[in-house]
């Protein structure tokens, strides 16, 4: 708490206080992908190759690999911009909002200030995560203690909330309190989604506050189920989309009469996190939704556009494939 004067505080974060910046607490200089033993933050990026299988590493993955190279991963780096893109990938306007260095465009570059209501500049993990000192979105001191975390004045699941339609929109989500460190059937986020028809460009207006609404903000045209926006033949995967419980997806997740056991190395995403008090271990076809999250991880991983898995390896690479757990015959 700052003192300002006489009957005066500020409980706001403070960014001449931090160790550098975000990843000054969030980083090692080791391959401990878990928790600073200090400050308990978790450690999203490490100096040299931390340990990696398809479950450990925090759900988000590990900023290391994008240094290794940046088709592997989001990249945060303002030292080391981008060497193949320019802007993100099924972008749909957004980057008009800030010019050459919108969040909607880039991580690696500084936005600002100010913008959309923020006094500082967004660089990095800030354009994502609104951590700021800014009201309504200086979330980072907040009570998250759930288990539904659904409202601005818990911070939103993982501080992620967006910018144009003010404190009501962010992500709804249940947040395992080792950020995934070991995860199990029964141990895990639990992320929202959207089972509707999608034919925008997403955004929290249309999508709700689910994790491929966030997603939308910079991916918009990744989801829209429309030919005629993302063109024929359209080669991406559906997100948000129902599970089927018929065909080859009735034994997804090892399903009998259409419920399988929750595997947390491929994530779903669930129709109402209403009621919720804990993760569910079960899987529900005809219900449940593969999502951005199933098949990516948020930050970065070692695999090509930092897939979960090896994709690109897979058969030879004779490591674990996630598409198997939804596409059963494909095995």
């Amino acid at each position: 708490m700052i003192i300002l004067g006489p009957g005066e505080t500020d409980t706001s974060p403070r960014s001449d206080l931090l160790r550098a910046s975000c990843l000054g607490c969030h980083s090692k200089t080791d391959g401990t992908t878990w928790k600073d033993p200090l400050t308990g933050a978790p450690i999203v990026f490490n100096s040299v190759e931390p340990t990696y299988n398809a479950v450990k590493g925090l759900a988000a993955g590990n900023f290391y690999w994008v240094q290794a190279e940046d088709k592997k991963g989001h990249n945060i780096f303002l030292t080391n911009p981008d060497d193949n893109l320019n802007q993100a990938p099924g972008d749909v306007g957004g980057g008009t909002c800030g010019g050459t260095n919108a969040c909607h465009k880039n991580l690696h570059g500084t936005t600002g200030p100010p913008y959309f209501g923020f006094g500082t500049s967004r660089q990095g993990c800030t354009k994502c995560h609104m951590v700021g000192s800014n009201i309504p979105r200086g979330y980072h001191h907040l009570d998250d203690t759930g288990p539904v975390i659904d409202s601005a004045a818990e911070g939103w699941f993982r501080f992620l909330d967006g910018h144009q339609s003010g404190a009501g929109s962010g992500v709804t989500g249940i947040e395992d309190s080792n950020w995934q460190q070991n995860p199990s059937a029964s141990v895990h986020n639990e992320y929202l989604g959207y089972s509707g028809t999608k034919t925008s460009a997403g955004g929290f207006s249309a999508l709700g506050n689910t994790m491929t609404a966030y997603c939308t903000g910079c991916h918009g045209n990744f989801h829209v189920e429309d030919d005629a926006a993302v063109g024929s033949p359209w080669i991406r995967h559906p997100s948000d989309l129902v599970i089927p419980n018929s065909s080859e997806y009735a034994s997804a997740f090892n399903a009998s009469g259409g419920t399988g056991t929750y595997d947390p190395r491929v994530p779903v995403a669930r129709p109402s996190l209403n009621g919720w008090t804990a993760p569910d271990s079960t899987v529900r076809l005809g219900t449940d939704m593969v999502m951005c999250l199933s098949c990516h991880r948020a930050h970065a991983s070692p695999y090509f556009k930092m897939m979960r898995w090896d994709y690109k390896g897979w058969p030879e690479s004779g490591e674990f494939n996630g598409c198997n757990v939804c596409h059963t015959s494909k095995d």
